[in-house]
Parts: structure tokens; C-alpha cells; sequence
């Protein structure tokens, strides 16, 4: 499981952003991520994709979901129902980690049982 944010375990830092600008003024050692809602049109999202970013997309419903992983984020972050889309992940052989958002270390063990590929604290997401 990838635990991102525990104090105990080195992890990238993860900047939010909003802008093409904003991919260009983040350094490569830090993982950019963005709101797929408010990635409209798929334009953030096209540009990492074509130019072999990695970054991480917040989702919360299955179409969004579905369509973000065709364009290849490292990372797929959620706060609900990770168990479907770790399903959808596994049947479909894609090729990304779900990152559930969570608040308390007392959570890996629950989502550890349920095979969620890794957490992710939320006060991390910045």
C-alpha cells in the first residue's frame, strides 16, 4: 500500500494546480494535481499527457473517472466509495494507483483490507 503524507514515510509533495502556468512553475520533484471538475475541456490533463507529466487527479463520479484514467495520471484521488473504482482499476488493467483522501492513520488498516492500492492524508494536498 502507498501511504503518502504519514510523518513516519518519506512521500513527494503534492501542489494543487489550476493553469497551464501553474504546470510550468512547479518543479519536476513535486506532484502536481488538479480538480478533474475543473479541468475543463481535459486541458490540463491533455498537456501532462502529452508531455509525459506525472500528476494526480482529484474525481468524483465514474464517467470522470473512466475518462482521466484514458489520459494517464499517476495518481487518481478520491474521498468516496474507493472500493468500485479500485474494481474498475483491477478489471481493467489500468495502469494508475487510487489514492483515497484520508484524515486519521487508524483508516490504513480498513482500506488496507479492502486492497485500495494507497492513501493519501488530505492535509498533504496543498
Amino acid at each position: 500500500m502507498i501511504i503518502i503524507g504519514h510523518k513516519a514515510i518519506a512521500y513527494p509533495k503534492f501542489k494543487e494546480i489550476c493553469s497551464l502556468s501553474g504546470i510550468a512553475s512547479v518543479p519536476n520533484n513535486i506532484m502536481i494535481w488538479f480538480y478533474g471538475d475543473r479541468d475543463k475541456d481535459y486541458v490540463l490533463s491533455k498537456h501532462c499527457c502529452e508531455n509525459n507529466i506525472k500528476y494526480a487527479v482529484y474525481v468524483d463520479n465514474i464517467k470522470d473517472f473512466m475518462i482521466f484514467a484514458a489520459l494517464k495520471p499517476a495518481y487518481v484521488i478520491l474521498d468516496q466509495s474507493p472500493e468500485i473504482y479500485q474494481k474498475i482499476v483491477e478489471n481493467y488493467l489500468m495502469d494508475l494507483k487510487i489514492l483515497y483522501m484520508i484524515e486519521d492513520e487508524e483508516e490504513i488498516q480498513i482500506l488496507a483490507k479492502i486492497g485500495i492500492d494507497g492513501v493519501i492524508f488530505r492535509d498533504v494536498l496543498v
